[in-house]
């Protein structure tokens, strides 16, 4: 986290990627919690185990002398494939961006409380940085796009309604001073 953007850093085996995203363009409010799993890996999990309870149903497969060998085996294979499924399945953590985009995430890596205080730090980053950008009056500029600005900050969640009302009362009013949120007199 930097100020003003975070910087997100990826790679895998073949490629690396950075990336920087400013917190006017995060929205922390709507996160999507999401469960992907490898769709391929469950469709051979569910064929194995297919064609394990057939074989076990069919009397006919009693009648050779390995038949509990080959049922072993297609029993090996079904509880592989479902590990593997389990395996590659993955808990994430979506955070829109204002540009429809995602910040992907996977939960509880590296572990649930380091998880959570990362989302705790960035969304406290994102409030206070937006809260000094734009919640700050300044009466040499023009009313209109400082209304727009708290308004946005009200929309976004980043200020409450009271905070709004006291802001948008002070601009109208020509309050004194330029006062950021949190620093009224």
């Amino acid at each position: 986290m930097n100020k003003g953007e975070l910087n997100i850093k990826s790679s895998d085996l073949t490629s690396s990627e950075e990336l920087n995203i400013s917190y006017e363009e995060i929205d922390i409010s709507k996160l999507i919690f999401q469960k992907k799993t490898d769709n391929l890996m469950l469709i051979i999990s569910f064929l194995f185990g297919g064609f394990f309870i057939i074989y076990l149903l069919n009397p006919d497969n009693y009648k050779d002398e390995g038949w509990f060998g080959i049922a072993l085996f297609i029993f090996i294979l079904t509880f592989f494939s479902a590990i593997i499924t389990y395996v590659k399945s993955k808990n994430l953590v979506l955070i829109p961006t204002i540009n429809h985009g995602y910040i992907e995430l996977l939960k509880a890596k590296p572990n649930q409380k380091e998880f959570d205080e990362f989302l705790r730090e960035l969304s406290n980053r994102i409030t206070s940085y937006l809260k000094l950008k734009y919640g700050t009056i300044d009466l040499d500029m023009p009313l209109e796009p400082q209304l727009m600005n708290i308004s946005w900050l009200k929309d976004r969640e980043i200020i409450t309604l009271d905070e709004f009302e006291s802001l948008k009362k002070e601009l109208i009013n020509n309050g004194k001073g330029n006062s950021p949120i949190g620093f009224n007199k």
